[in-house]
C-alpha cells in the first residue's frame, strides 16, 4: 500500500503588527504628492490661514505663491537683491513680509506685488519674520542677535530687544494677545516678549540649538524643537517643563500644528515627517521624504500637508473629496477590463440557504517536494538555494529541519564541491544569529564543519567564509557574554536596593 507523501511545510513567524487606528489611517489616506521643482532649498513654508489657503513657498532669492486647488504658481516675487528668507502670510492673506541676508524686512501687497515697507535697521541676515496677531504690526528675528518690532502703519521701530547672545532663527506670536510673542535662538534659549516692556517677561532654557517654536491657542503652552528633541512648557506655569520626547535621528528643523490643534508634525533632517497626538504625544503617523525636511506647514482645514526639502523640490499632499474625519467620498465608476472590475464582488458573501459550488484545485507539487518524495536530498536543497538571495529564510529553514527530521542532512551535505558550498555557507553567515533560525542553523554548521574540516584550506572562497562564520559567532557569544554580565551586576545592584530598603 502505497503512502500518501505530505508537501514540506514552512514556517511562517508572525510578524509585529502595526498599530493601525484611526489617526493615522486618516493621516494615511493623503493623495500621492505634487513635487514642484523650486529654485533651491526650501528654506520656509506658510499656509495663509483664510480660504483658499494658498501656500507661499521661500528658496533662494525668490517668494511664490501657490494656488491651494491647482498646486500652480499664481504669484511670484523676485526683488532681492540676496537670500530671502521667512515668507509669511498676514491672517488675512493680503500681506507678506520677508526677511533678507542683508538685513533688510520687506513687506508686500499679495494682489499687486508692491513693495510697502522695509525695515532696514538689522545688520546681518534676517531668518524669520511674522506678523502678529493684530496684523498691524510684525516682529524680525536677526543673526545681529536683535528682535526687532515694527509698526506696520507708520514704517517705524517700536521696540528692540537684545537679550539673545546668537542667531534668532525662530518666532511664533501668540494668539490671544496682540503685545506677546515668543523666540527661539541658537543660544538655546526661549524667550517670552511683550512689547509693554522692556525685556522678556519668560526665558526656557531647550538645552540645544532651537529651530522652531509654536504656541497652543489657549497662550498658556508653547513647544520648542531643537537638536531631535521636541519640548513642551508651561506658560502660566512659569517656564515649567511639562514633557520632551525625541522620535527623529537628526535634527527637527521645523514643527506645526492642524488645523484643530489636536496633532502636531515634525519635520527633520532624517527625511522623515511624523504626526504625534498632543494627549500623550505619540506618533500616530510617519511619513518619508527623498530629502532632509527644512519647512513643514499644514492648512487650516487638514486638506494640504506641504514640505519643503533640502535638494529644492516643494512636495504638496492633499486630500480630495473630504466629507468628514475619517471618511472618503469616491465616486469612480467600474469600468470592464480594470483590475477593480474584476475583484469587484470578491468579498461579497452568500445569503442564509445558499448553495455555493466550488471544484476542487488540483495544486502543482513544487520542484523541491518532488525531490523530497525521490529522496534526493542534495538536488532539493539545491533547487532551494539557486533562488535569489540564496532563497527565502523560512523555506530553506524548514527544509533544513525536514532533512534532519528524515536523518538525510549529511547526505544533503556531502560531495558538494565550492559553488556548492558557498550559497550554503552564505546563507548560515547571514541568518545563524537569526533567534528564530539559530536552532537548526547550528546543527548545520556542526555537520558542514564535520564534514568538510579535512579539506579545509583547498579553497580560498569556502575559507573566507568559514572564517566570516567563526567572526560572526564570536561576536554573538561576545554579546550574550556582556548581557549575562549586565544582567548579574543589575540582579546585584536591586538586591542591594532592596536590603537598604530603597525599592519598596
Amino acid at each position: 500500500m502505497a503512502m500518501d507523501f505530505y508537501r514540506l511545510q514552512v514556517r511562517d513567524f508572525s510578524r509585529v503588527s502595526k498599530r493601525h487606528t484611526v489617526d493615522s489611517k486618516y493621516w494615511k489616506k493623503l493623495s500621492f504628492p505634487t513635487v514642484i521643482k523650486e529654485y533651491g532649498a526650501v528654506n520656509h513654508v506658510d499656509i495663509c490661514l483664510t480660504s483658499p489657503h494658498d501656500i507661499v513657498a521661500t528658496s533662494s532669492s525668490r517668494v511664490q505663491i501657490y494656488s491651494s486647488s491647482t498646486h500652480q504658481v499664481i504669484k511670484s516675487f523676485s526683488r532681492f537683491k540676496g537670500g530671502v528668507f521667512s515668507g509669511s502670510f498676514r491672517r488675512d492673506g493680503k500681506l507678506i513680509i520677508t526677511g533678507e541676508a542683508n538685513g533688510h524686512v520687506q513687506l508686500f501687497d499679495v494682489h499687486s506685488r508692491c513693495l510697502l515697507r522695509e525695515f532696514q535697521e538689522h545688520s546681518n541676515a534676517v531668518h524669520v519674520a511674522k506678523f502678529l496677531v493684530d496684523g498691524l504690526h510684525a516682529v524680525s528675528g536677526s543673526d545681529d542677535t536683535s528682535v526687532r518690532c515694527w509698526d506696520i502703519s507708520t514704517g517705524y521701530n517700536v521696540a528692540v530687544f537684545k537679550e539673545h547672545q546668537d542667531y534668532v532663527r525662530c518666532c511664533v506670536s501668540s494668539q490671544n494677545s496682540r503685545d506677546v510673542f515668543i523666540t527661539g535662538c541658537y543660544d538655546h534659549r526661549i524667550k517670552v516678549w511683550d512689547m509693554r516692556c522692556q525685556s522678556s517677561t519668560l526665558t526656557m532654557d531647550h538645552g540645544s540649538p532651537v529651530e522652531c517654536v509654536q504656541i497652543f491657542p489657549s497662550g498658556g503652552i508653547c513647544l520648542s524643537a531643537g537638536s531631535n528633541m521636541i519640548k513642551v512648557w508651561d506658560l502660566l506655569g512659569g517656564g515649567r517643563l511639562l514633557t520632551g520626547f525625541s522620535n527623529h535621528q537628526k535634527t527637527i528643523t521645523s514643527i506645526s500644528l492642524d488645523g484643530e490643534h489636536r496633532h502636531l508634525f515634525s519635520g527633520s533632517l532624517d527625511r522623515h515627517v511624523k504626526i504625534y497626538d498632543i494627549q500623550d504625544y505619540t506618533v500616530v503617523h510617519s511619513m518619508e521624504y527623498p530629502s532632509p525636511i527644512l519647512s513643514l506647514g499644514v492648512s487650516p482645514d487638514n486638506t494640504h500637508i506641504v514640505a519643503g526639502m533640502s535638494n529644492g523640490f516643494l512636495s504638496v499632499k492633499y486630500r480630495l473629496n473630504q466629507d468628514v474625519k475619517g471618511q472618503v467620498t469616491t465616486n469612480r465608476k467600474l469600468t470592464a477590463g480594470t483590475y477593480p472590475f474584476f475583484l469587484h464582488g470578491k468579498s461579497s458573501r452568500s445569503q442564509e440557504g445558499g448553495v455555493v459550488l466550488s471544484a476542487p484545485r488540483k495544486t502543482k507539487m513544487l520542484e523541491y517536494d518532488k525531490l523530497l518524495k525521490k529522496f534526493d536530498y542534495s538536488k532539493a536543497l539545491d533547487s532551494v538555494l539557486r533562488k535569489p538571495s540564496g532563497g527565502h529564510a523560512s523555506l530553506l529553514s524548514s527544509l533544513l529541519q525536514e532533512l534532519i527530521r528524515r536523518k538525510g542532512l549529511r547526505t544533503a551535505l556531502s560531495g558538494r564541491d565550492e559553488e556548492g558550498l558557498v550559497p550554503l555557507l552564505r546563507f548560515l553567515i547571514r541568518y545563524i544569529n537569526n533567534p528564530h533560525f539559530t536552532v537548526v542553523l547550528t546543527d548545520v554548521a556542526d555537520t558542514v564543519l564535520d564534514i568538510y574540516a579535512p579539506v579545509v584550506g583547498q579553497s580560498e572562497r569556502v575559507d573566507q567564509l568559514l572564517m566570516k562564520l567563526r567572526n560572526k559567532l564570536e561576536v554573538e557569544i561576545n554579546f550574550h557574554q556582556k548581557g549575562f554580565e549586565l544582567l548579574g551586576t543589575l540582579d546585584t545592584l536591586f538586591a542591594t536596593a532592596h536590603s537598604s530598603g530603597g525599592i519598596r
